[in-house]
């Protein structure tokens, strides 16, 4: 545990400085902010294979598949994911050994996201500091194992924070690209719309959408196992992720919640309740605080196909990652009781104790590195 305690305490006191001279001495801010990016890169990339469960899985198949490819032919006709097969293909160019696969992917991912992060603390005053802190908690660790959903996580994160600036095609780029490094990319769509209608001056109209939105994701999420059916039936998804999805499937949940579901009901409300609670405070702008309430009940939402499909709730990531960017913006502010703060705060970080700790998620303890020399 010691070698991720000493990289959040890197990265928090980075972005601290980062923060503190951001306006002022911008060079000082943007070496911070590098310097994170390089730490995090030598910290991740030359991990050991096995810290983190997919590094065994499919980096060495997607290295391996690079150095064959001979044409653009070879390259189009790859049925995998191509966006993660180009970074393998980059890093076999300058290596033979995959640990440069697992170099390369690193420094994409933190390169992308504080390029995004920089981006938001420019547009809209997010707090460096507190996003770094929260992205060290809720998904450093997903970084280390679901690497190419993080990839496609981190660029749209970039494209999003050019969105919110009218920059529309730089957006339809990076969501075209993540969409090769994951398909699953494509429920990032949401948010550029939920941020549009946020935006909307007609209030009446905004609130209808946006209920609509919310009754529309709690229909998809309770009729899960009747929408899998139907885009297999019509051939909008493949038969292998129909039947990995279904009621039967491999991957349905089997386990049944215990006792009086009490839990279930908590861990739905507490996120709802603490945004419900910010925007009785108007804590912050009150169009961007609708954004954050509506992402809050998609996260909360999407976080019950748990229950119906393991794993499945790695889809709310496209939620949270950037709902959590703009959840700094709450703790930022005065006008929450600093309780109020402490208690989420303390939730988050056992969240990341149950799930790091306790069910030893993604196999990332402990953190070895021969190249380091920590073993």
């Amino acid at each position: 545990m010691k070698p991720y305690f000493i990289i959040l305490f890197v990265n928090l006191l980075l972005s601290y400085i980062a923060d503190r001279f951001f306006v002022q001495k911008k060079t000082i801010a943007m070496i911070s902010v590098s310097l994170i990016v390089v730490i995090n890169t030598v910290f991740s990339g030359f991990r050991d294979f096995g810290v983190g469960i997919d590094t065994t899985v499919y980096i060495n198949s997607f290295f391996e598949s690079a150095q064959m490819l001979t044409s653009l032919k070879d390259f189009a006709s790859f049925e995998s994911d191509k966006g993660f097969l180009a970074l393998a293909f980059l890093a076999s160019s300058f290596s033979n050994d995959s640990q440069s696969l697992l170099l390369v992917t690193a420094f994409f991912i933190q390169f992308f996201y504080f390029c995004a992060l920089w981006l938001f603390k420019k547009y809209n005053n997010v707090s460096l500091f507190l996003s770094t802190f929260f992205f060290c908690i809720m998904f450093y660790g997903h970084t280390l194992n679901l690497m190419r959903q993080f990839c496609a996580l981190s660029i749209l994160a970039y494209g999003f924070a050019n969105f919110i600036k009218g920059n529309l095609k730089v957006y339809i780029y990076c969501q075209l690209v993540a969409y090769f490094f994951h398909s699953s990319a494509i429920i990032f769509v949401i948010l550029p719309i939920m941020w549009r209608i946020s935006f909307m001056q007609d209030k009446n109209k905004k609130n209808v959408y946006s209920i609509l939105a919310i009754v529309g994701m709690s229909v998809i999420v309770s009729s899960f196992f009747l929408l899998m059916s139907f885009l297999g039936n019509f051939g909008l998804i493949s038969d292998f992720y129909a039947e990995r999805y279904s009621q039967t499937g491999s991957y349905a949940a089997r386990a049944n919640v215990g006792g009086t579901g009490l839990g279930v009901i908590a861990v739905f409300l507490y996120p709802i309740v603490f945004v419900y609670y910010a925007k009785r405070k108007k804590a912050i702008n009150e169009n961007i605080l609708h954004f954050v309430f509506v992402l809050t009940c998609f996260s909360s939402l999407l976080q019950l196909l748990t229950y119906k499909v393991t794993f499945l709730e790695r889809v709310t990531y496209y939620i949270t990652f950037i709902l959590f960017i703009y959840q700094a913006k709450l703790f930022s502010t005065s006008k929450i009781n600093i309780l109020v703060k402490f208690i989420m705060i303390a939730i988050y970080i056992y969240n990341w104790y149950a799930l790091y700790i306790i069910n030893k998620g993604g196999d990332i303890i402990p953190y070895k590195s021969h190249i380091l020399n920590i073993l």
